[in-house]
């Protein structure tokens, strides 16, 4: 269950940019296995512009940015 008035911790919010990032779970997992809302989740997304969701729901790229950040940080084996 999400909670609420709660802010997420700076650990927290990486670990969603994590997932944003490098998994292909939908918002809603991400939110219930983080225990916060999707509107925390979706805040988290469009403060650090990871996935571009093009006006969909259900589909999404990866921003290029976010891409070449990722590989240079050397995320990508984490």
């Amino acid at each position: 269950m999400a909670r609420q008035s709660y802010s997420l911790s700076e650990t927290e919010v990486r670990r969603i940019v994590y997932l944003l990032l490098e998994t292909d779970l939908v918002v809603e997992i991400i939110a219930e296995r983080m225990g916060c809302s999707k509107s925390a989740v979706m805040s988290i997304n469009r403060r650090f512009h990871i996935r571009d969701y093009g006006k969909h729901r259900n589909t999404w790229n990866v921003r290029p940015v976010m891409q070449t950040e990722r590989d240079s940080l050397n995320l990508k084996g984490r």
